[in-house]
């Protein structure tokens, strides 16, 4: 009897064990059922800097950079292509954005140049009648001289002729003979002072002096006190400091701006030697030839210097800018990802996802670049761990997106 009611109470123990445990079971796997619903699938886990490596369980890429999981998209066939990084995940990565927007382009120039004379400042003088120095007023060059200071005085056989013949038609009262004799003159570039002196005092000079046609500097002096000096001979060289040029060079690519906006762009000008002065260049001459050896455009820049700081020789610090006067949409050059023939850039679509996009681009504004097709005004790109997202779009599904870009 006693044996009966033993079995009986384990029957009943174990069938409430049954009852509970079964409970139990249900209850624990319900719970990460529905954890599981709420979360998308891992497929894989990559390493942050190397698309290529893949594993499927987290752990660290060779760098030592823990794995980032990348999720299945659950949103059907109409989201192909569609990246899903979590904002943690996005904030470890550096994954920055930018606005597509239209605005004026600006394009900036850098570049150097030397400090050289203005060619239309410098003056040769060379004597019209043989004959020798007799005076030299000026020592040396660099020596600056006025407009009208005299320079050297010449005795020519030549000179002391036609002084003579002009007071013989003075004496003679021919005013077409005056005339003549004094255009002779003229023409041996005699000065109209020496002319006055001699109709005034009837008398020939034997030296013949010679006068600065400009203010400046002595830049060239080939004579000394009692040479003998011939037309073909250069006497000096005066060149005027009021104002320089500055020759530079600029990458071609830069070319097609200037012939476009040759006098919009400002030039601005520093010297290391005098950091706190500030010059601004007329753009004068763009060179037709590119430079063969460096792939350069010659340019040439008239600077005023009426403070004379600039010497001949400076090296000066060159920088202009230009602002296209029409709008266009630009994005930044660091956000494209080029690879042969296809320009794409990664778009971001809101709460964490991405997305490659071919684009079309055309022309480049220093840090900026122009979007023919692909792009809206409003969209928002990818300007930093682009490479990273793009490797991960499947980018054969939807590269075919080329709406029209909207018209400002």
């Amino acid at each position: 009897m006693k044996n009966f009611v033993f079995m009986c109470l384990g029957a009943v123990i174990t069938l409430l064990g049954l009852t509970f445990g079964q409970q139990f079971i249900i209850a624990t796997d319900s719970e990460p059922s529905d954890a599981s619903s709420s979360q998308p699938e891992v497929l894989y886990w990559v390493a942050p800097m190397d698309a290529n490596f893949r594993r499927d369980q987290p752990g660290q890429s060779p760098m030592g950079m823990d794995l980032v999981p990348v999720y299945a998209n659950g949103n059907g066939n109409n989201n192909a292509g569609v990246v899903e990084i979590s904002a943690a995940v996005g904030n470890n990565l550096g994954v920055k954005t930018a606005l597509v927007s239209w605005s004026q382009p600006t394009l900036s120039f850098i570049s150097s140049g030397r400090v050289q004379y203005a060619k239309e400042d410098l003056v040769h003088m060379h004597a019209r009648a043989s004959g020798w120095v007799e005076k030299l007023y000026v020592k040396d060059v660099g020596e600056k001289v006025s407009k009208g200071q005299k320079l050297y005085g010449l005795y020519s056989l030549e000179l002391i002729e036609a002084q003579e013949d002009y007071l013989r038609a003075i004496r003679a009262k021919n005013e077409s003979l005056i005339r003549a004799a004094k255009n002779r003159l003229k023409s041996l570039r005699v000065d109209n002072r020496v002319i006055a002196q001699l109709m005034r005092t009837k008398r020939v000079s034997q030296v013949t002096d010679f006068y600065a046609t400009q203010d400046g500097f002595i830049e060239q002096l080939t004579i000394s006190e009692g040479m003998y000096v011939k037309p073909e001979n250069i006497i000096l060289a005066i060149a005027g400091f009021d104002r320089v040029v500055v020759e530079a060079e600029i990458d071609n690519r830069q070319g097609a701006w200037l012939t476009q906006y040759p006098g919009q762009i400002e030039w601005n000008l520093t010297s290391d030697l005098m950091p706190t002065q500030l010059w601004q260049g007329e753009l004068d001459y763009i060179h037709p030839v590119l430079n063969e050896s460096l792939r350069t455009l010659s340019l040439r820049l008239i600077v005023k210097n009426s403070d004379q700081l600039l010497k001949p020789n400076m090296w000066m610090k060159l920088s202009g800018e230009i602002t296209i006067t029409e709008k266009t949409l630009l994005i930044p050059t660091q956000s494209l990802i080029r690879t042969q023939g296809k320009t794409r850039i990664v778009m971001a679509l809101g709460e964490g996802r991405f997305k490659s996009v071919a684009i079309k681009t055309g022309r480049f504004f220093n840090q900026q670049v122009e979007v023919l097709e692909g792009l809206q005004a409003g969209d928002t790109i990818v300007t930093s761990a682009q490479f990273l997202i793009d490797s991960e779009s499947n980018i054969d599904s939807d590269l075919q997106r080329m709406e029209n870009t909207d018209d400002n």
